[in-house]
């Protein structure tokens, strides 16, 4: 599931994208595309889920090509199968969620004869990893998790043809791929030896209230643009608002907001939750400046009894 820090991440992405369409900006249009890209997340973890498992398709379909080659040798009769009886391929084939969401959206599902998760396979099987893997005798479920897992971040997580791929297909999954990632990773590392098919997997929100904050964060921020700006605008002393860098502004303006309009959050950990965007989002020296805008405003809201009464008491 998405954090919240991921999901102000998305919110800034999409106030970033408001403020682009300059007045006429559609407020209603805007959240609305940036709720469905928060859904079609969960299409990309599920696409990810599906290429691990065609690694085992393509590993069985090439064993089977090399058992009906006209002069077979001893090693394409008797194959090494500890790749494709690795367990985790198991768990995933048997997931009953993973299974029927792609039997219902067959677009997140891979063929064996397709370029990207045959190239990854490739790249697999010449590598030390698998080598490795494949040549020591031992088997158990730990050690076959941890080359999923392995497999996972060295040849498809980092895999950058694939990244440019499959903003092809879904423009907005260029952006979400570290959180497809972690979901991805999540979820292999709970994986257990008798897990059950009937296990869940991630969902985007852990619950009502996460994709509540995430509507009214985008709605609350877009509407006090002007009372935040102005904040800003007196804090940044001998800056302009256009001499400062449009993430950073966007970045101070949601957490302006949060501490005006977002009683029940700590504005410690609104502070917190918002350096480190700027930190990811930007430079070290946005970092310093979001910091030191944002410590400047609550103490001066905070001295002129101008929090929310419930969040006074979560400093």
């Amino acid at each position: 599931m998405l954090g919240r820090r991921q999901l102000r991440e998305k919110v800034m992405q999409n106030i970033y994208a408001y403020n682009c369409l300059g007045t006429n900006g559609e407020e209603r249009m805007v959240e609305k595309n940036m709720l469905k890209s928060i859904d079609q997340i969960y299409d990309l973890y599920i696409y990810f889920l599906n290429l691990i498992k065609i690694q085992k398709e393509i590993a069985e379909h090439k064993i089977e090509l090399a058992k009906s080659k006209n002069f077979p040798t001893k090693e394409d009769l008797n194959p090494n199968l500890k790749f494709v009886n690795n367990k985790v391929f198991t768990i995933l084939e048997q997931n009953l969620e993973l299974s029927r969401y792609s039997n219902d959206n067959k677009s997140l599902l891979w063929d064996i004869y397709d370029s990207y998760p045959n190239n990854i396979y490739k790249n697999l099987i010449e590598s030390d990893l698998y080598k490795d893997y494949m040549k020591n005798d031992k088997n158990s479920f730990a050690e076959d998790l941890e080359f999923i897992m392995n497999l996972y971040v060295e040849f498809i997580a980092e895999y950058e043809d694939l990244h440019d791929y499959l903003e092809g297909i879904q423009i907005t999954w260029a952006d979400d791929v570290h959180i497809a990632n972690a979901m991805v990773y999540t979820t292999l590392k709970s994986f257990r030896e008798n897990s059950s098919p009937l296990i869940s997997l991630f969902k985007v929100y852990k619950d009502l209230d996460d994709k509540k904050f995430t509507e009214e964060l985008f709605r609350k921020t877009v509407r006090h643009q002007s009372e935040t700006r102005k904040i800003v605008e007196e804090k940044a002393q001998n800056w302009e608002l256009d001499r400062i860098a449009t993430i950073d502004l966007i970045i101070l303006e949601m957490a302006l907001t949060e501490f005006l309009h977002f009683p029940n959050i700590p504005a410690k950990v609104t502070i917190n939750e918002y350096v480190e965007l700027a930190k990811n989002y930007s430079t070290e020296k946005s970092r310093v400046f979001v910091n030191g805008i944002l410590d400047k405003s609550l103490k001066e809201l905070k001295d002129n009894d101008n929090l929310p009464k419930y969040g006074r008491g979560l400093l």
